[in-house]
């Protein structure tokens, strides 16, 4: 396993994630979750044809079809639950439970790619989900439960929790169709085929946001830019590692998203948090230099 090309692609992407959910939630955060799920996917459409120009296609097996058949409609549902989540709540409190996606991960992982993890990779996954649990705890006073707590308190919390487990099944999936076929065109094709999905729903949905939406073509530019580095990274990333230790890598959109969203948003009170960062980057050395 290529580390110094694998991890470099995980942090990448987990910027980009960061980036995209800042600029989503703070420039489109007053429109619906289906003009939200627009705005992320089809923002990207642009970039992403750019690069399929070059590309050509290559010859493509039951099992590619099989895969994204199946990750489909779990990526739009889970789309639309991660645009609501972001209306509803603070970035702070709801991103951290995606650290659970690796942890879902193993055994996703293990069930679809026959990827068995050892002690360091797990122990790795185990130190970024913890170190995201303490980012959500806010302050140092707040008691160990408050997270938890949040499942039961905040509906946003609960469908982020839904969320992660989706994305470990629809990772697993994509890693299956990326082997089975070559990472630049998934990263263009699967893409492509969740905007025309979202396309082709617009004469049908309420919304007439058309012009709200190209009055903000500088934000969408910027949103749109990022989603299509994180898919990038993560397509070519899933090509040289195991699932669970990539979206581990992944995960620290989270530290990113809890500092920006403090900075930029205002979101809560913003301390160091230095256990929750300490974790987090354990977890990923653990994983990059021990976990293969």
């Amino acid at each position: 396993m290529e580390v110094f090309l694998w991890l470099p692609l995980g942090l990448g992407a987990a910027l980009c994630v960061a980036l995209a959910d800042l600029s989503v939630k703070r420039f489109f955060g007053d429109l619906s979750p289906y003009s939200m799920c627009l705005v992320h996917w089809v923002g990207a459409l642009p970039f992403l044809a750019l690069v399929g120009l070059s590309l050509t296609w290559p010859s493509l097996d039951r099992t590619f079809w099989l895969a994204v058949a199946a990750a489909l409609p779990l990526e739009l549902l889970a789309a639309f639950l991660y645009m609501r989540v972001l209306k509803i709540c603070h970035l702070s409190l709801c991103i951290p439970l995606l650290a659970f996606t690796p942890v879902f991960l193993i055994l996703t992982g293990w069930l679809l790619l026959g990827e068995a993890l050892n002690l360091a990779g797990l122990t790795g996954i185990a130190l970024v989900a913890g170190g995201s649990y303490f980012l959500g705890l806010g302050t140092e006073r707040s008691p160990w439960w408050k997270p938890l707590a949040a499942l039961a308190r905040e509906p946003g919390a609960r469908l982020m929790l839904g969320v992660a487990a989706i994305y470990a099944v629809t990772s697993a999936l994509g890693k299956l169709a990326i082997l089975h076929s070559k990472p630049a065109f998934f990263g263009v094709f699967y893409p492509m085929v969740i905007g025309g999905c979202l396309l082709a729903a617009y004469p049908f949905s309420r919304v007439n946001g058309v012009q709200t939406l190209t009055s903000r073509w500088v934000a969408g530019f910027l949103v749109g830019a990022a989603v299509a580095g994180e898919i990038f990274c993560h397509v070519f990333g899933m090509s040289l590692a195991p699932a669970a230790y990539l979206i581990g890598v992944k995960r620290l959109n989270i530290l990113f998203s809890v500092i920006l969203g403090g900075l930029l948003l205002r979101e809560g009170p913003l301390l160091p948090r230095l256990l929750a960062a300490v974790l987090m980057v354990t977890g990923v050395v653990f994983m990059a230099f021990w976990g293969s």
